[in-house]
């Protein structure tokens, strides 16, 4: 829950959401944690009806340097604080197995 976060998870937490509601007018778009990432990688993209710029991916990777974490969405947690390193690996084993995780087609 984001109210178990820390101030600068919860900050994380919080400009993921912002994203998803510029591109989705959704609070948290589904897999929203996996196409930021993506973007994180890979650089900017079209996501939704907008984009993820240079600028949002900088400040993404601010954030996440910063605390060492991810924020993922959980059904019963909701918003989630992972380590990098559990998140990239958990991110790659995702992926290869559901590729559409990433909304390419979007």
């Amino acid at each position: 829950m984001i109210n178990d976060l820390t101030q600068d998870e919860r900050q994380l937490a919080e400009f993921m959401s912002e994203l998803s509601e510029r591109c989705y007018s959704a609070g948290w778009m589904q897999d929203l944690e996996y196409v930021l990432w993506d973007a994180v990688v890979s650089g900017p993209r079209n996501y939704g009806h907008g984009t993820i710029t240079i600028e949002d991916i900088n400040k993404l990777i601010q954030i996440s340097d910063k605390i060492k974490s991810w924020i993922l969405f959980d059904d019963e947690l909701e918003e989630i604080s992972v380590l990098l390193d559990k998140w990239k690996i958990k991110f790659a084993v995702d992926i290869s197995q559901n590729p559409d995780r990433l909304h390419r087609n979007v």
